[in-house]
């Protein structure tokens, strides 16, 4: 018996709950590694926020794969899964990078020098822009264009706010701002 393309996207879409769910496990050992070295867990407002932006659009796909038809496009649907796959890399990546340092909290380590080795050389945020990849692709690669788009608005907007905060607190406890000088987010 053959396994359809719709078996293959909830089995897709489960699998990345279940990963969402083991990096929260991952990040709260690593926020506890952190503050046993001195680093600090910022308070962000918008951190529920991004929590339920990312619990609504797991949850609005896992249903959609459940009740509804899934489209194939031989044009679309290959391309933005190998789009999903790039954003996986950039967030698979990241966090084998930072290692303990990679939360999904905002946390500083104090006087510690900011990681800039990996992909941080060439991009600021590599995790963010890889979940901005994953969060646009995961619906596009069905049709779902309106949500994916709507999901990736609203991830704009947190993410634009939770940089600001992120860098400001970097470059406060750390030389962020020398060693990042003159980049563009």
């Amino acid at each position: 018996m053959a396994i359809t393309f719709p078996t293959l996207y909830l089995i897709l879409i489960i699998f990345v709950i279940i990963q969402r769910v083991f990096e929260l496990y991952v990040s709260k050992k690593n926020e506890r590694t952190l503050k046993a070295k001195g680093g600090k867990i910022i308070f962000e407002k918008n951190y529920i926020a991004m929590v339920l932006l990312h619990s609504s659009w797991l949850c609005y796909l896992l249903y959609h794969a459940i009740t509804s038809p899934i489209i194939y496009s031989p044009m679309i649907t290959p391309i933005c899964l190998f789009l999903f796959v790039i954003g996986q890399i950039l967030r698979i990546t990241t966090i084998k990078t930072l290692g303990y340092r990679w939360t999904t909290t905002i946390a500083v380590l104090p006087e510690k020098p900011v990681i800039k080795k990996g992909l941080f050389k060439w991009v600021r945020h590599p995790n963010y822009l890889g979940v901005c990849i994953e969060i646009f692709t995961l619906p596009a690669a069905v049709s779902l264009f309106l949500p994916a788009l709507f999901f990736s608005i609203v991830n704009f907007i947190i993410l634009f706010f939770r940089i600001k905060t992120e860098e400001y607190y970097l470059n406060k406890y750390s030389s962020y701002n020398q060693i990042f000088k003159n980049e563009k987010v």
